[in-house]
C-alpha cells in the first residue's frame, strides 16, 4: 500500500472496507444503464419514435460519458476519488428520478439520461475507482484490486440483470426510473460519503494531489513537490495512447452493443425470455471470473499480448451472433464475450498507471474513456441505423467484429509490455506546470 496508508490491522480494515464500497457502487450503477436496457423498445414506443430516432438518447449518453471522462479524471485527481462518487451517485439518481416525473416530453429524457445520467454514471465508475485504487496498493496489486472493485458490474449481471428482465412486464418505466434515481441519491450516495469521511478521518487523504511517479525528478528539483504535468501534453505525443484508445474504442462499441441492442436482438430471434437471463448472468458469472484471473495473469505474461489476445477472442464472440444455432447467439456468446469483458478495462488502466504514472493517471484514463464512449456513441446509433434500414443488425455486427480485432492488432504492434519500459514517459519532464 502506499505510503499514506497508516500501518496496522485498523488501516487494512479500512482500505478493505473502502475496497468493499468501491465494490457496492460499481454493482449499483449498472441500474443506470440496465434500466434504460430493458425499456429500450417500450421507451421508444411511449414516445412515438422508431429504434434509430429513439436510440439518439442512448447515443447522446455515450457520448457525453465520454466526453465528461476527462472532467471527472481532473476531480478524482485533484479533489478525491470517493468524493467524486458522490456527486455521481446525487447527480445520476436525480436524473433517473426527474425523468419518470415528466415522462410525456422527450427532450426532458434526453437532457435527464442522456446528459446529467451519463456525467453521473462516469462520476461514479471506472475512472474514479481506477484512481481510488491506485492510491490504496502498489502497482503490482493494483490490477488485482482493481478487478475486485470492478468485478461489482460482473455480480450485477448475475444478479441484477434477470431481475430487470423480470421486472420490465410488471411495472412501468416511470416507476422503475423514480425508484432507482432515489436509491442511488439516497443511500449509495450517504455510503460513499461516509467512506470519504471516514478515509479522511484516518488520514488516507482521497483528496490529497497525488505525487509525481517514480523518476519524475528533473536536475535540481524536488519531485515530491512538483506539480502534475499537463495531461494532453503528454499523452498527444505518446503512440501507445493511440493503441490504447483504438482498442478501448472497440471496447466501448461491443459494450454498448450489449446495453442496448443486445436484448433487442435477442427479442428479434424469438429467443425465451427465461434464455436470456441465463445468457445475462452467465456473461456475468465468466465476466466475475476473468476480471480476478485478468489480474493474476497480468503480474505473470506480457500485457501487451493478454491484451491483444482479449481483442481478438471478444471479436470472435461477436461474430457467433452470426450464427445460426440459437445457442450460440446466446449461450455461446455469453460465455466468451464474459471471458474478456473486464479484462481489457483492467490491463487498460495498468498500462495507464505503467506509462503515466499517479499524477495524471486519472486524466490520462478519463481520455481514454472518452475515445471508450466514442465507441459506445457511435456504435447505439448505428445499430439502430442498421435494424431500421436493412431489418437486421448483421451489417453492424460484422463491422463491430472488425473495429475490435483491429484493436487487438494495434495493441500487439504498438505497446510496449509496461514492465519493459520506465515509467514515466520523457514527456513528464517536459511539461511540469499544472
Amino acid at each position: 500500500m502506499t505510503s499514506g496508508v497508516t500501518s496496522g490491522a485498523s488501516s487494512r480494515r479500512l482500505v478493505h472496507g473502502l475496497v468493499a464500497v468501491g465494490f457496492l457502487v460499481m454493482f449499483f450503477s449498472t441500474s443506470v444503464k440496465s434500466v434504460y436496457q430493458v425499456y429500450f423498445a417500450d421507451l421508444a414506443t411511449h414516445f412515438g419514435r422508431g429504434r434509430a430516432d429513439f436510440a439518439w438518447s442512448g447515443s447522446v449518453f455515450m457520448l457525453v460519458t465520454g466526453l465528461v471522462s476527462p472532467l471527472v479524471g481532473a476531480l478524482s485527481d485533484r479533489h478525491g476519488p470517493l468524493r467524486t462518487v458522490v456527486i455521481g451517485c446525487l447527480t445520476a439518481g436525480a436524473a433517473l428520478a426527474g425523468t419518470s416525473l415528466f415522462d410525456g416530453s422527450l427532450p426532458v429524457f434526453v437532457l435527464g439520461y442522456g446528459l446529467l445520467a451519463a456525467f453521473g454514471l462516469a462520476a461514479m465508475t471506472y475512472v474514479p475507482m481506477g484512481v481510488l485504487v491506485d492510491r490504496l496498493f502498489e502497482q503490482k496489486k493494483s490490477g488485482l484490486a482493481f478487478a475486485v472493485v470492478t468485478n461489482g458490474t460482473s455480480i450485477s449481471f448475475i444478479v441484477l440483470s434477470p431481475f430487470w428482465l423480470w421486472l420490465a412486464p410488471k411495472a412501468s418505466w416511470e416507476m422503475t426510473f423514480l425508484l432507482t434515481g432515489a436509491f442511488l441519491a439516497v443511500p449509495l450516495a450517504g455510503l460513499a460519503w461516509f467512506a470519504a469521511a471516514k478515509a479522511r478521518a484516518a488520514g488516507l487523504d482521497d483528496a490529497q494531489v497525488p505525487l509525481p511517479p517514480a523518476g519524475a525528478k528533473a536536475e535540481g528539483t524536488d519531485a515530491s513537490h512538483a506539480p502534475p504535468p499537463r495531461a494532453w501534453s503528454v499523452l498527444r505525443r505518446d503512440s501507445g495512447f493511440y493503441a490504447l484508445a483504438i482498442g478501448f474504442m472497440g471496447c466501448g462499441a461491443t459494450m454498448a452493443f450489449i446495453d442496448v441492442h443486445l436484448v433487442a436482438f435477442w427479442q428479434d430471434h424469438s429467443t425465451p425470455r427465461g434464455l436470456m437471463g441465463v445468457s445475462l448472468s452467465l456473461l456475468g458469472v465468466l465476466e466475475l471470473i476473468s476480471g480476478l484471473l485478468t489480474g493474476w495473469l497480468a503480474i505473470r505474461l506480457p500485457q501487451r499480448a493478454l491484451l491483444g489476445a482479449f481483442y481478438l477472442l471478444r471479436s470472435c464472440a461477436v461474430l457467433l451472433l452470426l450464427g445460426a444455432s440459437e445457442d450460440l447467439r446466446t449461450l455461446g456468446f455469453a460465455v466468451l464475450f464474459g471471458a474478456t469483458y473486464l479484462g481489457t478495462v483492467v490491463l487498460t488502466s495498468m498500462f495507464c498507471l505503467a506509462r503515466y504514472g499517479a499524477a495524471i493517471k486519472g486524466r490520462a484514463f478519463g481520455y481514454l474513456f472518452l475515445a471508450h464512449q466514442l465507441g459506445g456513441f457511435a456504435s447505439v446509433q448505428l445499430g439502430a441505423l442498421s435494424h431500421d434500414l436493412w431489418g437486421s443488425y448483421q451489417p453492424y455486427i460484422v463491422g463491430l467484429a472488425a473495429l475490435t480485432a483491429l484493436g487487438g492488432l494495434t495493441s500487439w504492434l504498438f505497446l510496449r509490455d509496461p514492465r519493459g519500459e520506465a515509467a514515466p514517459r520523457p514527456a513528464l519532464q517536459a511539461h511540469p506546470t499544472a
